[in-house]
């Protein structure tokens, strides 16, 4: 093997061209960027990277990152038109001139030797890998031609948008009201789903944002901030900050010993889903010892006082220990730490929330916050600072369909939508579907019982046309009839605006670093000439030239960014942020301007505006005056839920057992899954660096279980469920509770590409004939094992609920 020092090692990383599944088209789209004499740059104070081979420096263009939810701002490095390399911008807010591995590894997205760059048609059977590469001009003649006839006959409705993590939402939703169906699905954050369920029913929006910043004490209940947050670097480094300059204190509560957990001054493994209960006793605790924050409690919340403190009477320690196994003295003694701390800010993570009592975890844990006034405080937990953009003129009318998919009757109270439904609702005719579109969204994979949505994909009497808008061969690419080569988000333009993590609003954009390789189109050029081919009114939607302009067009009509010098003054460094802190919102008064159209009921002093028909809370009257207050019903942080009251459910933070847990046999487990810190979800296994570092997902299974199954480390084990089974191997560690197994979802891939399935092979990128892990596979998809499991208030998934059995492959 050729020996290796950091120059050669840094040729190699950066090598990319190479050949996709159907010969050579990404090494013909790139023509002269030949590979073998590329280098990465020698990185020089500020933001100058110098070429390692010339001595020259490289060209750069500021953007915004995609290879997670966080969005960071980065700047792309190029040499003779190539990417490679990827840094953070210095002055982004969020990010603050840091990335992960993920982000640096985002040129392999764009030079994935199996990428797909032309249309494709099958030629056989779904699923069968058949294809015949197409012009766009029949990819769109076909697709525009289902599209109007199904416009035609009156029912919009039946086309099905189904998009996955992706900045270029605002585009779908336009599309979709344009063409008139309700049916704009949002699996983007279908982890989330339970969280913001419980959010919106506490305080009105979501996600939270824990100023861990400015804090002294961090209580974590079931989140690995350092790995999987979903503001991951922006989060993770301020929690460091916190930690090393305030000496803020940090305790875990979680089955698993996470990267989080193992960082942490106190770990404490808990059984899955008694989260809530533990949260529950420490609130007890502080309202018995007089320790909480009597002016919060009285003024911003909809409870009384002495109402709470009888209520959360029947939840001691004690019994918290009994459910939980964590230890009642020390539940008592963080309680107080926590009071005493100020500021301090308790925070509730996947490991927390993935369960069928989800809902109500998360209700318990903003109720720990908000006993101690935490509540949009410095160093608390605080409420979103997004900046919402504005569609630019015309804008589509809303839909006159029932989003029967989106919303399903059996969860009325469901804020946002419910992905894990989608399928079996499908399949159950529950909704004609004639077309169906996925775009960068991958179910076949990413969704429980895989297996279920599979079947449903493949159906052509469920549905009848299929099309996928990608730009790898995912595990649902595969069974689409039609497939549209996307571009990267190093190729494209989108706004962007995360949750600002220093409590001040910014807005931003994704602008391209190279042009779009091979035959690849962005997916906004592709909503314009289908909106123009449908014809029948679409097109005056989609009059605003390119997707530059678009950009333009929503920026400069945005509320607070025209006045700071709109879109052109943003382009100096793709972000406009503010840079003074907005604690407290809800106690701030409303403007004139903000009164303006307002109504105002004389019975509780909720101040609402009716926008389409819909009563939207924008504040409260107290004392004479006008507060923003908190975007609920009541216009106050809700201990007490009406709507939860109206339709069945316990109105007050509760826990509720998890059935299937206090039912468990003795040689029954509960399988939990987890994120890798280097990996996103589906979407990073074909990074062939990434992949490098992490490729497989053995079982975590405590000493203490292995030893009663004969197991030991590295052995073949079985998992298996009421849906099927998986083989993988052993990893015997104290670090996962003896009632529990733990999976990492990011490996397993059967499609998307030779480098997410740990195939070596050669191509004109090097690299893919060093695939050194071939020979152990590719990993486990857990999710086929995993049933869907709703949470019955919000519909989110129980991801950690699934009971199984290991047993040893001999």
């Amino acid at each position: 093997m050729t020996n290796l020092n950091r120059r050669n090692f840094l040729q190699l990383g950066a090598a990319g061209a190479g050949l996709t599944v159907l010969g050579n088209e990404l090494l013909q789209a790139q023509e002269e960027q030949k590979p073998e004499e590329k280098t990465s740059g020698l990185l020089e104070e500020g933001d100058i990277d110098i070429s390692a081979r010339t001595g020259k420096q490289l060209e750069s263009v500021l953007s915004h990152c995609f290879q997670c939810p966080a969005c960071c701002g980065i700047r792309g490095y190029l040499e003779d038109g190539r990417v490679v390399k990827i840094e953070a911008n210095l002055v982004h807010p969020n990010n603050r001139g840091r990335i992960c591995a993920r982000g640096q590894s985002g040129a392999n997205q764009v030079y994935d030797p199996d990428r797909i760059l032309y249309p494709l048609k099958r030629t056989g059977a779904r699923g069968s890998g058949t294809w015949k590469r197409i012009s766009w001009d029949d990819a769109y003649q076909e697709i525009s031609g289902r599209l109007s006839a199904i416009r035609q006959k009156g029912h919009p409705e039946e086309l099905v948008f189904h998009y996955g993590d992706t900045r270029s939402a605002d585009m779908v939703e336009r599309f979709g009201h344009a063409f008139g169906t309700p049916h704009i699905l949002k699996s983007w954050l279908p982890m989330e789903t339970n969280k913001a369920m419980g959010l919106k029913l506490t305080w009105g929006q979501a996600p939270d944002v824990p100023d861990v910043l400015n804090t002294r004490y961090i209580l974590n209940f079931g989140s690995d901030m350092y790995s999987s947050h979903i503001l991951y670097t922006s989060f993770a480094q301020r929690v460091v900050d916190a930690r090393t300059l305030n000496g803020a204190k940090l305790v875990t509560f979680d089955p698993l010993l996470s990267n989080t957990a193992g960082r942490s001054d106190e770990w404490f493994p808990l059984k899955p889903g008694a989260e809530g209960i533990v949260a529950l006793a420490m609130a007890n605790y502080i309202m018995q010892e007089g320790l909480y924050d009597k002016e919060f409690l009285e003024k911003w919340t909809n409870y009384p006082v002495d109402k709470l403190v009888e209520y959360l009477q029947q939840y001691s320690a004690d019994k918290a220990e009994e459910i939980s196994g964590c230890d009642a003295y020390a539940i008592e003694r963080i309680a107080k730490e926590f009071a005493y701390a100020k500021p301090a800010v308790a925070i509730s993570g996947r490991g927390a929330y993935l369960h069928r009592n989800g809902v109500y975890t998360e209700r318990c844990i903003a109720l720990l916050n908000a006993v101690t006034g935490n509540i949009d405080n410095r160093g608390g937990l605080c409420l979103p600072r997004v900046i919402e953009f504005a569609q630019p003129d015309p804008v589509p009318p809303q839909p006159q369909f029932k989003n029967t998919l989106g919303h399903p009757d059996e969860f009325p109270l469901a804020w946002e939508q419910v992905p894990e439904q989608v399928f079996p609702m499908i399949k159950a005719g529950k909704q004609k579907v004639s077309a169906y579109i996925a775009y960068w969204h991958n179910p076949a994979y990413s969704h429980p019982d895989t297996n279920l949505v599979k079947a449903v994909l493949k159906n052509e009497n469920l549905l009848p046309f299929f099309v996928a808008i990608d730009a790898y061969m995912t595990e649902t690419a595969v069974l689409a009839d039609i497939i549209l080569p996307d571009t990267t988000y190093l190729e494209r333009w989108d706004p962007e605006s995360r949750p600002a993590m220093d409590i001040n609003a910014y807005v931003g954009f994704r602008q391209p670093v190279i042009k779009p390789l091979g035959g690849s189109v962005p997916f906004r050029e592709m909503c314009v000439e289908l909106a123009k081919r449908i014809g029948d009114g679409m097109e005056q939607y989609f009059n605003y030239g390119s997707p530059e302009d678009y950009l333009k067009a929503m920026f400069n009509k945005t509320k607070g960014i025209k006045e700071s010098g709109g879109f052109d003054k943003i382009k100096e460094s793709t972000v406009w942020y503010s840079d003074v802190p907005d604690y407290k919102s809800y106690a701030k008064e409303l403007t004139a301007e903000e009164l303006d159209d307002t109504q105002v009921d004389p019975d509780n002093g909720v101040i609402t505006k009716t926008i389409d028909g819909k009563k939207e809370t924008r504040g409260i009257m107290m004392n004479g005056k006008a507060y923003h207050g908190f975007k609920t019903a009541s216009g106050k942080f809700q201990i007490y839920s009406k709507e939860l009251a109206e339709k069945g459910f316990n109105p007050l933070p509760a826990y509720e057992p998890i059935p299937d847990h206090q039912a468990l046999k003795d040689e029954e487990l509960v399988l939990l899954t987890f994120e890798w810190n280097v990996h996103t979800g589906s979407r990073t296994a074909n990074c062939k660096w990434l992949a490098e570092i992490v490729h497989d997902n053995p079982v975590w299974i405590n000493p203490e279980t292995a030893a009663k199954h004969g197991i030991r480390d590295g052995d073949s084990v079985k998992v298996t469920s009421k849906l099927g089974s998986l083989v993988s191997k052993a990893r015997v560690t104290e670090g996962v509770h003896p009632k529990t197994i733990a999976i990492s979802t990011n490996c397993g891939h059967e499609e998307y590409g030779r480098i997410a399935q740990a195939k070596k092979f050669k191509s004109d990128d090097p690299d893919t004939n060093l695939i050194w892990w071939g020979k152990d596979g590719a990993g486990v998809n857990p999710n086929s094992i995993i049933p869907i499991m709703p949470d019955p208030i919000g519909g989110g998934q129980a991801w950690n609920d699934t009971v199984v059995t290991v047993t040893k492959i001999t």
